[in-house]
């Protein structure tokens, strides 16, 4: 049994260094650029290894609000919780653009009420700075990916 623990000791080690490596090759702005857009969202997450996301949430852009729906997926998660968030886009030009596929590298821990931080950036060059809240248990390091299906403006 001891061996078991230390063989998945040594894996979660493993794959928190390469998601610590992965981040540090993470989208870069100027400090000083401003943000074309910004994003609220809400959503929930479930995991035992492989885990899922899901939610929704609006889009700010050019002074119209878009409705958006998400789902991700992570690698090596545990544990299931509620998430809320903001954030600020980059590079969006043009509101086509931010629909899509999003990747991200992360490594976080919550318990209760985490709070967490990543960037994403889909094929188009757009970058999102999120920062998001959770309630619930969640251990995960991994390397995760979200699609954002877009709606019409309000």
């Amino acid at each position: 049994m001891t061996r078991v623990w230390t063989r998945a000791i040594v894996v979660a080690m493993l794959l928190a260094a390469a998601v610590l490596v992965s981040m540090t090759s993470r989208p870069t702005l100027a400090a000083n650029e401003k943000a074309d857009a910004t994003v609220s969202f809400s959503g929930a997450s479930a995991a035992a290894g492989v885990g899922v996301t899901w939610g929704s949430g609006t889009l700010r852009f050019n002074g119209k609000d878009y409705p958006f729906k998400l789902q991700g997926i992570g690698v090596a998660d545990i544990g299931g919780s509620s998430i809320k968030g903001t954030g600020d886009v980059y590079n969006l030009k043009k509101v086509e653009d931010f629909a899509g596929s999003y990747a991200a590298a992360s490594a976080a821990a919550a318990l209760d009420k985490g709070a967490s931080e990543t960037s994403m950036e889909n094929s188009r060059g757009v970058v999102m700075h999120l920062r998001s809240t959770t309630k619930g248990a969640q251990l995960k390091a991994a390397v995760e990916g979200i699609t954002i299906e877009l709606g019409t403006a309000r």
